[in-house]
């Protein structure tokens, strides 16, 4: 089953830090680019391989690039595909080289509101917030359209081969995180950064509809609580809002 494929929760919730109150009030959220991310890993996952002989023969055809005649040998791609150390490098090219991935923006949404060490890592010590959205409302649609929304998988063990990713919808690679990261329970919009708004200091933004944010849920720690329940109670946009500890 592809990431987009799976039933989206009726609520995906996402974890702010206090000073990112201004969200709420401008109706803003960030989408990062992979270098914001500290994981090397991110928008970027390992390969076993870079391609079978099968798919380095139909990779060559695609590119016109001859595998036999002009003094290269008809089995070419079987040794390429036999040598460990062109596959390495076949990689290594490949992923200096592809520069989509360096397009893209990804806004991260998570399953749960519940999770200590997200509240800890995402929610500064829990000083800071979550905002629920309701997927089903319509408004959500500012924050996947037009983009792909899907669940994150978590595996650390390499997809199979380069080729054979990029073969079947590349864009599953993008929706792979590794196991340490398990417990985020993630679902992420990707989009065309070009797409979205682009402030001076690099931050790109989209904007989300206020009426599908159906929850904010707080700790006792939380460092703007008399702010939120303000906005809560005299912003109209906000006014339906359930605003709860957890």
């Amino acid at each position: 089953m592809q990431p987009w494929e799976y039933p989206v929760p009726p609520i995906l919730y996402k974890f702010l830090p206090p000073e990112r109150l201004h969200v709420l009030t401008e109706c803003r959220i960030r989408f990062s680019q992979r270098t914001a991310f500290e994981d090397d890993h991110e928008l970027q996952p390992d390969y076993a391989i870079f391609g079978t002989e099968a798919e380095v023969k139909k990779f060559a055809r695609s590119q016109s690039i001859p595998l036999s005649g002009r003094g290269l040998p008809a089995n070419t791609a079987m040794a390429f595909a036999g040598d460990p150390r062109l596959q390495k490098l076949a990689i290594e090219n490949l992923q200096r080289n592809t520069t989509v991935k360096d397009e893209l923006g990804v806004f991260c949404l998570t399953e749960t509101n519940e999770c200590d060490q997200m509240w800890t890592e995402y929610g500064d010590k829990e000083k800071g917030f979550v905002i629920g959205f309701n997927t089903t409302h319509s408004g959500f649609d500012k924050l996947k359209t037009p983009g792909r929304l899907g669940k994150v998988s978590y595996s650390d063990v390499p997809f199979g081969s380069a080729l054979g990713a990029f073969e079947n919808d590349g864009a599953g690679i993008m929706f792979r995180k590794r196991m340490k990261y398990a417990y985020e329970k993630e679902w992420r919009t990707i989009r065309l950064l070009k797409r979205l708004e682009c402030r001076a200091n690099g931050i790109f933004l989209s904007p989300f509809d206020p009426a599908s944010v159906c929850e904010i849920i707080i700790r006792r720690h939380c460092a703007v609580v008399s702010e939120l329940q303000q906005l809560s109670a005299t912003d109209p946009r906000y006014q339906h809002v359930k605003m709860r500890n957890e």
